[in-house]
């Protein structure tokens, strides 16, 4: 009988679309506190040893008594000046400067023991994102780390998800970085921990943004859930009157939040992949004259959302809410 991968826990052999876009070229170090001199996505172990990142890892993290020591400014420099793309185009990471962190392991020796869901900064969660899509990208088991820490896991989550409603400006490469998060996430359902938290926000809770007179005809065409959604309509009223908040389902965090990547795409879709012309009128997507126009950082993060899409929509534990949640996502397309 042939072997299923991608069955078990720690299976990554299965080809997986969601990798980084290489870049033609790397640019050659000039001396060892430079960038790796190899081109392509590889590296030696020669420019691994020569980088200024081996020695900071060795410094803060290559051993227990040196990652006992957590730096919030190291953290946020190393994203700021390493690992965060700036500018358009369709390159959403620094590749070889993540490889080495990776190699380092900056998510297992220090970004992870050092977590706190209450106090964790933009830049470190945005780091641990970084970390867990490299090793997608190198098809190692992604999660074995966070298992020793299931509680913590879960608000590392949950902190993942809060960060489209914090007031902070988010590049075009962070947004694709966190998408790619959320695929390989939900290509992880094989995995109890990622599921239990994940497939929150894809349950029938998600009807809530929906409107009315939408919910109603899909009760009536689905009576078997009628009785399912009664009960979670008086769970979250009995929640919120012990916590003496008004109940606003629709506002609740699991439940907004694929309709507002969903807004956000249409948004970006609309407004950000075609360049305004230079006169400042808009030009035509037929146009031939658009040539050099186009942003190729939107036009990646649109393929990347319809990545997303198709996985809500081709996995049975989350293709059921999400299906009936589509006409949500044809409406608003018929009106724009």
């Amino acid at each position: 009988m042939p072997k299923v991968y991608g069955t078990g826990v720690f299976e990554f052999r299965h080809p997986r679309a969601a990798e980084y876009p290489l870049p033609a070229e790397f640019p050659a170090a000039a001396g060892p506190d430079k960038a790796p001199a190899s081109t392509g996505g590889s590296i030696t172990l020669l420019d691994i040893q020569r980088d200024r990142l081996t020695r900071v890892a060795a410094k803060h993290w290559g051993s227990p008594a040196a990652a006992a020591a957590f730096d919030v400014d190291l953290v946020k420099k190393i994203y700021t000046d390493e690992i965060r793309v700036e500018g358009r185009g369709r390159k959403t990471v620094p590749l070889q400067r993540v490889m080495i962190l990776e190699v380092s392991q900056y998510l297992e020796n220090y970004l992870w023991p050092h977590f706190d869901p209450d106090d964790a900064s933009f830049e470190h969660i945005m780091s641990m994102i970084l970390m867990v899509n490299e090793k997608f990208r190198e098809n190692v088991a992604a999660w074995t780390c966070f298992h020793g820490r299931k509680d913590a896991f879960k608000g590392f989550l949950w902190r993942v998800l809060k960060l489209k409603d914090e007031d902070r400006t988010i590049s075009m490469a962070e947004k694709t970085n966190y998408l790619l998060f959320m695929i390989n996430a939900f290509q992880s359902l094989e995995d109890e921990l990622v599921r239990e938290t994940i497939l929150q926000v894809v349950s029938l809770k998600l009807w809530h943004t929906l409107s009315f007179g939408r919910i109603q005809m899909e009760l009536c065409l689905n009576p078997e859930l009628i009785k399912k959604w009664t009960k979670i309509k008086r769970k979250e009223a009995k929640e919120a009157k012990k916590a003496g908040q008004p109940c606003n389902p629709s506002e609740m965090l699991e439940n907004k939040f694929l309709r507002n990547l969903i807004e956000e795409f249409l948004e970006i879709l609309d407004s950000k992949v075609i360049l305004s012309s230079q006169d400042g009128g808009e030009e035509s997507v037929f146009n031939e004259s658009l040539s050099g126009q186009v942003d190729d950082s939107s036009v990646l993060y649109c393929e990347r959302f319809m990545e997303f899409l198709i996985d809500m929509l081709s996995q049975l534990p989350t293709r059921r809410y999400v299906y009936n949640f589509g006409y949500f996502f044809s409406s608003i397309t018929q009106h724009r």
